[in-house]
């Protein structure tokens, strides 16, 4: 499990780290190709993997009481999936499949927490930049909600 690092470099999230540290992630770290209508993970399940979209799309599904699974987001172009997995207690908050064929970096979240842990400084960046991303999804999801 190995991919190129310079897959990475397409993300912004990685601007502000060193090849060494980009090398690093790409070590545990996997780029893949999925069919349109695979379930990446689901709502409730242990985050094993942290995906970095880089072609096709995804739609981001919520259990939502009788109504069951609802799309409430669809991701595509520079998008990450399963952040949720970073964070304790570690659980998807959603369920993520896909519309299209899609390629995707899959990156093993224990590793990459276990290098947060080692590498502070990478982990402010890495957290800092995710967090600019999922308040971006949040502010775009706000104003199409406003705009139904």
């Amino acid at each position: 499990m190995a991919t190129f690092p310079k897959y990475f470099r397409e993300f912004s999230c990685f601007d502000d780290l060193t090849d060494e540290q980009i090398d690093t992630i790409a070590e545990f770290s996997d780029a893949v190709c999925y069919p349109a209508n695979k379930i990446l993970f689901k709502e409730g399940e242990v985050g094993k993997k942290l995906y970095f979209l880089r072609k096709g799309e995804l739609e981001v599904l919520f259990n939502i009481g009788e109504e069951g699974q609802v799309r409430v987001d669809t991701l595509f172009g520079e998008e990450i999936a399963g952040c949720s997995a970073l964070v304790e207690p570690y659980i998807y908050s959603a369920t993520e499949k896909t519309l299209t064929e899609v390629e995707v970096l899959e990156v093993d979240n224990q590793a990459l927490r276990e290098l947060i842990q080692k590498d502070c400084q990478l982990g402010l960046l890495i957290q800092q930049q995710l967090l600019k991303k999922l308040m971006k999804r949040i502010l775009d999801f706000r104003i199409n909600l406003l705009q139904q």
